[in-house]
């Protein structure tokens, strides 16, 4: 998740690059980079989830697998962020192919729908933090 997070400082840092070049950094400029970047944060985020899990369990037994899916499963706070994180997902994946479709955005709309969808799965962490804050356990 935290990958789609890095398309916001990166938004920010080649907006200031256009607007030294002297280029337009319209709002739909601005939404058209963030959901790019999202986008990209996304696809990278999924990989490197994918090979971050399998080395951490890499040689474990298949009891340890079984042992870490249940207690996440079990976690009322996990199941609760993971059911808000897809949602938001969702949501973000219809907005951002919506705003393509409308020309709102100068981006195809898979490219805004994927976008969207980085930016809506990076709400998830902000949802975690607030649940931890709020005294949840962790799995």
């Amino acid at each position: 998740m935290s990958f789609a997070f890095l398309s916001v400082p990166f938004t920010g840092i080649s907006l200031l690059i256009s607007r030294s070049r002297k280029q337009p950094a319209g709002s739909s400029i601005v939404l058209s980079r963030l959901l790019l970047g999202s986008g990209r944060g996304l696809v990278l985020g999924a990989v490197a989830g994918a090979a971050m899990t399998w080395g951490r369990m890499r040689g474990k037994e298949e009891i340890e697998w079984q042992d870490r899916s249940w207690r996440l499963l079990e976690n009322k706070g996990e199941v609760q962020t993971d059911w808000e994180t897809i949602g938001a997902t969702g949501v973000g994946a219809v907005a951002g192919a919506a705003a393509a479709r409308r020309g709102a955005i100068p981006l195809s709309a898979g490219r805004a729908a994927l976008g969207g969808a980085g930016l809506g799965l990076g709400s998830g962490i902000l949802f975690m933090i607030g649940t931890y804050a709020a005294g949840r356990q962790p799995a």
